[in-house]
């Protein structure tokens, strides 16, 4: 098995700053937030007019950034979503021809999909020579998209996968540490506990209706005590301390960018 490929992990793990640019919206959602802004950095790099394919776009939450270039988007068929695409198909076997995207996209996809090393393959495959694929993909996060929810990943694995697919690592970093992960998933926690016995959704669930309407009143008091400081004062107050965490072993993720290597 190949692992001679060095990881080197930038240093700001996901940091954006004291205050960020976008202000109150980065510090209630870092991890977002962060990849927002890897791909605003991208863009800057990319010659204008360049093609880029959105793989597994969903809403297309970042096709503005890409304003100026010949921008693509396309999704799983019957996907999540019912935004038009470009074209629909699976991303281990793209319609297009070899060396044709100048960038691709694949932002909260990986996990999604049944054989990442196939859909990497496919990827490079349609990538022009040093073409770039920019990749977010989750490491500690719930379960969403289900049943089409199959891997989180380490640096470690997204270089294995790098060197299995003939790409090199141009540049990787962690989303940040404990504090972000704990602040985004704690109010979550206490809201999904409430949607559980929701009981206007009691009947689709197969759950009974007055025992429903029972629990919600009993667990009412932790919307109060828990939800709110926990979402509207615990969460911001973690973005900031969440800097004093240097090593980021509860990251929520990495944003990375894997070049096309033409020595495959």
């Amino acid at each position: 098995m190949q692992n001679n490929q060095e990881i080197s992990l930038n240093s700001r793990h996901g940091w954006l700053g004291w205050w960020p640019r976008t202000g109150i919206k980065s510090i209630f959602d870092p991890e977002n937030a962060r990849v927002f802004e890897f791909l605003v950095e991208q863009r800057k790099k990319i010659v204008d007019h360049s093609s880029v394919l959105d793989a597994g776009a969903g809403k297309q939450p970042y096709k503005r950034i890409f304003d100026g270039l010949n921008y693509e988007s396309t999704d799983m068929p019957g996907g999540f979503y019912t935004k038009k695409h470009d074209f629909e198909c699976e991303l281990h076997d793209i319609p297009k021809p070899n060396d044709h995207y100048d960038v691709v996209l694949l932002t909260f996809v990986l996990e999604h999909v049944p054989d990442p090393q196939a859909t990497l393959s496919e990827i490079y495959r349609v990538l022009k020579p040093n073409g770039k694929l920019l990749i977010y993909v989750p490491l500690n996060g719930p379960l969403h998209g289900e049943p089409w929810h199959f891997f989180q990943f380490t640096h470690y694995g997204l270089n294995q996968l790098a060197l299995n697919t003939g790409f090199h690592i141009n540049e990787i970093e962690k989303v940040g540490g404990a504090f972000w992960f704990i602040g985004k998933r704690l109010p979550i926690a206490f809201s999904q506990l409430l949607k559980q016995y929701d009981p206007f959704r009691a009947k689709k669930r197969g759950q009974n209706i007055v025992f429903s309407i029972l629990i919600s009143f009993l667990l009412l008091p932790t919307w109060f005590i828990f939800y709110l400081p926990a979402a509207y004062i615990i969460r911001p107050f973690f973005y900031w301390l969440d800097h004093l965490d240097r090593q980021k072993i509860l990251t929520t993720g990495y944003t990375t960018v894997f070049v096309k290597n033409m020595d495959k």
